[in-house]
């Protein structure tokens, strides 16, 4: 008898395209199965007529069989795809107007946007679920690729460690996917431990701020509070030890007040007062605000000879320049829809472990986008923060498409989980 219950799931599955949902809908029959046979035998039915009658409740195959494929068929996120390939393409237009650099820099952004678009396509088609079992391996290596920047550094820029290797650089925000998988692991967990979380968290900043790298402490500190506020710790947890790290984390800002040195109080006053220091610390503030206010509508056709950096950090005041605010307000749009795609996506997954990274490439993203466009208009300190998509540059482009292929793949499987 339980060849006619593996005959009846083999001709449901020959109708079932995806391999990914084969095991799903195999489980969810055969626990159906399993608990309508149970409840007959209960009833004083014998156990191969139980099972015969149980098979029969189910229908057809051929009828299930096309029903599950469509319910389970791999789904595809147009709008956050479509949305991703309008940013990303929109980062070639800082290189238009350059005449600052080699115009092979536009050719190489054109490559980093092409291979961007094929990586998201590639992480898409993996099963996200498949990595969970790696979390900690994840963890292990962004580690000890974060110890290797701080004592093996093969190349120095000022003052960070990096692994140089032909073609590309390894840095700390390398690393964000990494962690990403071990933090969206460890968060999905019914009860994660509070003194694991704090140990691993504190090692990794230590080792960040060793680089040393204050953005990347900045985002990666953001992005692993976001997490560990939306996972499963009880909320009182979750505020009791947001507020002892806020007033730690103001304690040592005012120890860093009172002992940084007078370059670097310089560079903070230049923020706060722009014009008293606009021969040193306050000129980018002051050029900056220029630029965006010299854009107009339609932008400027004529070139000029900036000594500063107009296709990484300050792309968006480039594109604003050089095409108006029409074009830098779509652009703008064009992010913001991006964000609040991945939030509504996210409240639609199911799935723990999908949800949490979803969640925290959301929150990679967003504190990358805030603080750049803050930053250009004056609303921030400036530092080495880039405009996703849109700064130049092999690594930011490949590594922010490696987020957007993970929310990809996550939403391509949303609807593999067993219904039992």
């Amino acid at each position: 008898m339980a060849k006619l219950k593996e005959q009846f799931l083999a001709d449901v599955l020959q109708s079932i395209k995806s391999k990914e949902a084969k095991s799903i809908i195999y489980k969810e029959l055969n626990y159906h199965i399993n608990m309508s046979k149970s409840e007959l035998i209960s009833k004083g039915i014998s156990d191969s007529e139980a099972e015969e009658q149980a098979i029969k409740k189910m229908g057809s195959p051929l009828e299930l069989g096309i029903h599950f494929n469509k319910l389970y068929r791999p789904l595809f996120d147009w709008k956050l795809f479509g949305l991703f390939l309008i940013i990303i393409l929109m980062g070639l237009l800082p290189h238009i107007h350059s005449n600052v650099y080699s115009e092979n820099l536009l050719i190489k952004q054109i490559i980093y946007i092409v291979l961007g678009i094929l990586v998201t396509i590639t992480v898409m088609f993996i099963d996200y679920r498949k990595v969970k079992r790696f979390g900690w391996f994840f963890l292990i290596s962004a580690l000890g690729i974060l110890f290797v920047l701080n004592f093996f550094p093969n190349a120095i820029i000022n003052g960070v460690g990096y692994l140089y290797f032909p073609g590309f650089f390894v840095s700390g925000n390398s690393l964000y996917f990494m962690f990403l998988v071990f933090w969206a692991f460890y968060f999905s967990k019914e009860k994660p431990n509070l003194y694991i979380i704090g140990g691993i968290y504190l090692i990794s900043v230590f080792l960040f701020m060793s680089l040393p790298s204050l953005p990347d402490v900045f985002i990666y500190s953001i992005f692993v509070f976001t997490l560990f506020f939306c996972s499963s710790i009880n909320k009182k947890a979750i505020y009791t030890t947001i507020g002892v790290v806020f007033s730690l984390v103001i304690s040592l800002v005012s120890v860093f007040w009172f002992s940084m040195e007078e370059y670097h109080k310089d560079r903070l006053l230049g923020f706060l007062h722009p014009h008293d220091y606009s021969q040193g610390a306050g000129y980018m503030y002051i050029m900056l605000k220029n630029l965006l206010s010299k854009g107009g509508w339609f932008g400027n056709s004529g070139q000029e000879n900036f000594d500063y950096d107009l296709i990484t950090d300050f792309a968006f005041a480039n594109i604003t320049y050089y095409f108006g605010w029409i074009l830098s307000g779509f652009l703008l749009v064009a992010i913001l829809l991006l964000i609040y795609r991945l939030i509504i996506v996210s409240a639609d997954i199911k799935d723990t472990f999908g949800k949490q990274l979803i969640l925290g490439v959301c929150s990679l993203l967003s504190i990358q986008i805030v603080y750049n466009i803050g930053m250009i208009f004056g609303l921030f300190p400036i530092i080495s923060m880039s405009l996703p998509f849109i700064s130049y540059g092999l690594n930011s482009t490949v590594l922010n498409s490696i987020l957007i292929g993970i929310v990809l793949s996550v939403y391509r499987r949303k609807h593999l989980v067993v219904h039992v």
